[in-house]
């Protein structure tokens, strides 16, 4: 117990779980410049990844996901009990490919492995079905404890027919334009209620956002367009 408070402290003081570094400070008088900013960001990191070589696998997940959530830049904490931790948000996917508003999200933990000499890197994790993805939305989770999760490189060469050979989550972390050699298990995603209520102006919970869809952003429109598939023949 001491260890993961120290962990937290250790988040913390980097604003990764504050959200301090930037966070609500606005600009033009808009109170939800920060959430936007990842919103943003996270729509560039997946059109990146997309049109990425090294990253060519995405999309047959994407087609398949029940749900996405894409963490701009995660950043190994260099403190004394060391920590890793960034924001993002969480999208949902229906069965007609559209995608729900984001929720904002973080993953934390100090045993999460960045790959020797890597500092910060962008990760997209995509839920492969319905029960990791509503445990995510509902409770949060642990990486490797309450899902299954593996790198987007394994075990999948091409179409897949069924979502049955999938694992629970699959990820893709980039650092500059290559696939990073990272560790997620043990990580743990949890909600920012704070930034959802800053964003939509009012408290509503993921799960009211993501698969109720009591809320509308039409500023996440870039994020959900580079989130989509076309269909075959479009």
């Amino acid at each position: 117990m001491r260890k993961i408070l120290m962990i937290v402290a250790a988040l913390l003081a980097l604003g990764l779980l504050g959200g301090c570094y930037g966070a609500h400070s606005g600009s033009g008088g808009n109170p939800a410049h920060y959430e936007q900013g990842l919103v943003d960001k996270s729509a560039a990191v997946v059109r990146a990844m997309r049109a990425d070589p090294a990253f060519r696998q995405i999309d047959v997940y994407l087609k398949n996901a029940r749900g996405v959530l894409v963490l701009p830049s995660v950043i190994k904490a260099g403190l004394i009990y060391g920590g890793q931790g960034g924001n993002g948000v969480l999208l949902a996917r229906d069965a007609d490919g559209s995608w729900s508003s984001p929720a904002f999200y973080t993953l934390g933990g100090g045993s999460i492995g960045l790959q020797i000499g890597v500092q910060e890197t962008a990760i997209v994790l995509v839920f492969m079905n319905d029960k990791a993805f509503k445990s995510a939305i509902d409770t949060g989770m642990t990486l490797g404890a309450d899902a299954t999760v593996a790198a987007g490189t394994e075990g999948l060469t091409g179409e897949v027919a069924t979502t049955h050979a999938f694992k629970d989550v699959y990820y893709f972390a980039d650092v500059g334009g290559l696939f990073a050699g990272v560790s997620l298990e043990g990580g743990v995603i949890h909600t920012r209620d704070g930034l959802n209520t800053a964003y939509y102006g009012r408290a509503l919970t993921p799960r009211e956002i993501v698969l109720e869809r009591k809320a509308d952003a039409p500023a996440a429109q870039p994020l959900k367009n580079a989130l989509s598939i076309p269909a075959k023949g479009n």
